[in-house]
Parts: C-alpha cells; sequence; structure tokens
C-alpha cells in the first residue's frame, strides 16, 4: 500500500469524529459562563470565609450542600440579570402601572457595574401594584462615586416633577443606596420629596468584599474603612427608610452594613446579592414595603379625612357595648 493510500485510509476513519467533536466543543463554550460563575461563586465564598475567620467571627452556615443549590439559584439570578439586560436594554424611561394609580412614582436606582434593566423585575411588579417607576442608568464602571450623582439627581428631578404631590418613592441597589445619599448630602433641597427609600444590599458601612483585590476608584470608597462613607449623612428623617440585606451576600459583608439607625430592617436568608434583584421572595418583601401605606392613601383620597376616623363602637339595645367575638 502507497503512503497515499494509507494516509487516505486514516482521514477516512477520522472524518466521522469530527461532528462528535465539534458538538462536544459547542457545548463547552455554551457551559463556558455556567463554568465561569460557579467559580466566581465559589472563589467569593472562600474569599468572604476568610475575611470572617480573620476577624474571628462565624461565618453564616452554609454546607456543601447548601452552597450548591445557592450557588445554582444565585447562577440562575446572573443570567435573569442578563436577559434583562437584552429585554429591558431600552426601558429605562417612565413605565406607567396597569392599572390604577394607587401611590407616587417609584424610581429604581441599580449598583456597580450594572444599568438601570437590573430592576426590570421589580418595576413589573411595582406596575402591577398601580405604581408608575423609572429607572435610571448611571454610567460605566470604574467611574468616581460622584460622577454617578448627577444622573441620578436628573431622574429624581424629573420625576418629582412629575409627581402629583412632589414625593417619590426610591429602590436602591448596592451602590445606588450610597449614591442615594451622596445625591441628597450635595442637593438638601430634594429632601422633603422623598417620601420612602427601601435598599438592597446597600454597603452604608462599606464591605470587606474587595479587600486585598487590586481594585480603586469607587469599589475602593465603598471598604470598610471609607472616610467617605463614615463621614456621609443618613437619609433625612422625614422619609421612612428600610434596609434589607441577604445572609449569604458575596459582595456586601458583614450584613449589618447594610443597614443604619433608625432603619425597618430586613433580612433575607437564603439569598445572596443578585437575588435581592430577582428572586420571588425578594422582590414580594420590596413591593409590600413601598405599598403598604397605598390602600391607606386610596381610602383618605375617596372619602376625604373622615377615612382616618375611628368607627363609633356598636352598641347592644341595652346600651352597652357589644362584644365581638373572633371566629377561629
Amino acid at each position: 500500500m502507497s503512503t497515499a493510500a494509507g494516509t487516505a485510509l486514516i482521514l477516512r476513519d477520522v472524518q466521522p469524529t469530527y461532528p462528535g467533536l465539534l458538538i462536544l466543543a459547542a457545548a463547552l463554550l455554551a457551559l463556558a459562563p455556567v463554568w465561569g460563575i460557579g467559580a466566581w461563586l465559589l472563589f467569593m465564598s472562600l474569599r468572604r470565609r476568610a475575611y470572617f475567620r480573620y476577624k474571628g467571627m462565624e461565618p453564616p452556615p452554609l454546607s456543601n450542600l447548601a452552597f450548591a443549590q445557592y450557588a445554582l439559584r444565585e447562577g440562575i439570578s446572573m443570567l435573569t440579570l442578563l436577559w434583562w439586560r437584552a429585554r429591558a436594554a431600552l426601558s429605562d424611561g417612565p413605565r406607567a402601572p396597569t392599572g390604577p394609580v394607587t401611590g407616587p412614582p417609584v424610581l429604581c436606582v441599580h449598583g456597580i457595574t450594572q444599568n438601570g434593566t437590573n430592576l426590570w423585575g421589580i418595576r413589573r411588579a411595582l406596575g402591577r401594584r398601580g405604581r408608575a417607576t423609572r429607572a435610571v442608568s448611571l454610567g460605566l464602571f470604574g467611574r468616581p462615586l460622584t460622577a454617578y450623582v448627577p444622573p441620578l439627581e436628573r431622574a429624581f428631578r424629573e420625576l418629582v416633577a412629575a409627581s402629583p404631590d412632589g414625593r417619590v418613592d426610591v429602590v436602591a441597589h448596592s451602590m445606588g443606596g450610597v449614591v442615594l445619599r451622596m445625591m441628597l448630602a450635595g442637593h438638601p433641597d430634594l429632601a422633603p420629596h422623598l417620601r420612602r427609600v427601601v435598599t438592597l444590599g446597600s454597603p452604608h458601612a462599606g464591605t470587606a468584599s474587595g479587600r486585598g483585590l487590586p481594585l480603586g476608584g469607587s469599589v475602593r470608597l465603598l471598604g470598610r474603612r471609607s472616610a467617605l462613607l463614615r463621614d456621609l449623612p443618613g437619609f433625612p428623617s422625614s422619609a421612612t427608610l428600610t434596609t434589607v440585606s441577604a445572609r449569604h451576600d458575596l459582595i456586601v459583608y458583614p450584613q449589618d452594613t447594610c443597614h443604619l439607625p433608625g432603619a425597618r430592617t430586613i433580612d433575607l436568608p437564603d439569598i445572596g446579592h443578585v437575588g435581592l434583584l430577582t428572586r420571588r421572595v425578594a422582590i414580594e418583601r420590596v413591593v409590600d414595603v413601598v405599598c403598604e401605606d397605598d390602600a391607606a392613601a386610596a381610602e383618605r383620597q375617596a372619602f376625604g379625612d373622615r377615612a382616618c376616623e375611628p368607627a363609633p363602637p356598636d352598641t347592644a339595645e341595652d346600651g352597652g357595648p357589644t362584644e365581638m367575638l373572633a371566629s377561629t
């Protein structure tokens, strides 16, 4: 057999394996984001555990199986944000509610490295509860924190002008809560227009997640030793404040750094930093907090001040009070 004939025979035997190799390569390429997300979550989890041990604290318990479940849910949340980024790419502007208006408009503020599409799920849920919403994209990652204040201020003023009573509610995730405080500190005339604010995983007292990493700019200003955060005023007392934290947040920790004095605090178990935006239990808690006064406000609007007056007690025929028995 000649050399050419032998080579042709070998190639004939190898060629049928090409489709299988291509399918395998395509599958590995498709799974690359999944493996990348998993590796990143493992890396950040090990960093958080090391920090807690360095400080002599016990990290939130999470078994290997529980971590695998957590990583799966957090990974799905990250992929959800990618889908929202495409789905709602041009939807930062005002979004009308799906039914009658039940309360003031809500401004939604994203966190670091992200944009206004992150709060698409919360915006849709608020719309179903009768709230108009507006998202704001603050700009590219890596800019100074002060550069994020002007776009937030513009969006806030626009929403105040569109609000019937000149007041708005704000939902802010992660860095967005800090930028909101910076805006109010630099523009105190806006404080009376803030009715209610809910922050989700915001590093109000700084986060240890960037410790030891070669990161600068805005990330360093959100650290535990940040002079900016130490000197930054809180929210005005005229606004109702709720701070939400996630027990297994790998971005903002320790968990109590998400809270501020005088705030109503909500701690969500089994949820990560991204899950605060996408998990149903988190979205429902946020929407319930934002809309908790809507029914009473609608009643006052319909019936005036008499809606707030207590009803007179029922009386029996002998003039004494009637005992109301609760059925079980």
